[in-house]
């Protein structure tokens, strides 16, 4: 009988075992927020939206709006001074576009929002949302001051020669983490037909560099070969028979990132070892994401030196690119190490 009962049960309990795994359990909706401050632009902006979950996967959902966005929320910046108390408080303002660059969106207007206020690296902002029938969130962050580029300085040309080319900048208040980029401007067009020509853009990246003080102390220096740069032009546009391209100018260009976005962007690094899974980081109570600051210098249409200018059109490295010298009247451009006079 013992034997019996105990055959039933284990027959009951094969034929009502459910092995379906219900990945889609209940969750709480977060909210999700990113938003960088940049003193020099005349628009901040901030984007919110929430946490979705479905059986459509996820670039399914992150098409539909109602899966992203929240139907109504309000969102509100504040400027703080030393004791955190609030000295001025600007509204943001909801944004929807279908201007985007190509990607996956959602087909019902991206949504952003956005406040004109005056961003004072002075203080501290903070910013708040409240959404109803969730759970409202806030985020505070300083405002990276000035960067100031140092080399070149004023009218100073850059230079590949035996000495490396030098890039330098200061540090800037509240600011962790810096990169560099080199922006090369040339115009390129058949040599059948030079008018119809183009100008096009090259950057290289300069190493990433880290502040070891937030309080805008202490320089920077990135110094470029003539060797790697050359080699970066010709892997990068190559060469050429039927082109000439002539140099216009280059931009430096310094970022410089704030400590909770320097923190954001090491987290984010692609793994090295083993252990894929990285830790999440964000400053957002009451969601997750990013709420920090940046800054940006710029140094616009830099020249090359004497010396650059003629390693760039017959240099060991750049020699029939098309790069044009001009000789007196005449055009000429590099081939097999010899100048060739261009119509």
């Amino acid at each position: 009988m013992k034997n019996l009962i105990l055959f039933i049960f284990a027959a009951f309990t094969i034929t009502s075992c459910d092995n379906t795994l219900d990945i889609n359990a209940d969750y709480d909706v977060q909210n999700v927020v990113y938003g960088l401050l940049d003193k020099d632009d005349d628009t901040q902006w901030v984007r919110l939206h929430r946490t979705y979950l479905g059986t459509d996967g996820l670039l399914a959902g992150a098409t539909h709006s109602d899966s992203l966005y929240f139907d109504t929320a309000a969102l509100y910046l504040a400027q703080l001074n030393d004791q955190g108390n609030v000295l001025n408080t600007y509204e943001l303002f909801r944004k929807d576009t279908n201007i985007l660059e190509p990607g996956t969106f959602t087909t019902d207007n991206y949504r952003m929002y956005w406040t004109n206020a005056p961003i004072d690296p002075a203080y501290e902002y903070r910013l708040k949302g409240f959404i109803p029938g969730n759970n409202n969130f806030e985020a505070i962050t300083p405002v990276v001051g000035n960067v100031e580029i140092t080399k070149p300085k004023g009218f100073q040309k850059v230079t590949f020669g035996v000495r490396n080319a030098e890039f330098g900048w200061d540090a800037a208040r509240n600011a962790r983490m810096y990169q560099g980029y080199i922006h090369f401007r040339y115009k390129e067009a058949p040599r059948s037909n030079p008018k119809d020509s183009v100008v096009k853009k090259l950057t290289y990246a300069l190493p990433v560099r880290t502040g070891s003080n937030l309080n805008g102390s202490g320089t920077f220096l990135s110094e470029l070969s003539y060797e790697a740069y050359y080699k970066f032009l010709y892997n990068n546009i190559g060469p050429t028979e039927d082109l000439v391209r002539i140099f216009k100018g280059i931009d430096v260009e310094i970022w410089a990132a704030a400590d909770d976005y320097a923190t954001y962007i090491n987290v984010n690094q692609p793994s090295q070892g083993i252990v894929q899974e990285k830790p999440m980081f964000t400053n957002v109570d009451g969601g997750i994401g990013l709420f920090s600051s940046r800054g940006r210098a710029m140094k616009k249409n830099v020249k090359l030196s004497a010396s650059s200018m003629d390693s760039l059109w017959r240099g060991v490295h750049t020699c029939g690119m098309g790069w044009v010298d001009f000789q007196g009247i005449d055009s000429v451009v590099c081939e097999d190490g010899f100048p060739v006079v261009i119509n």
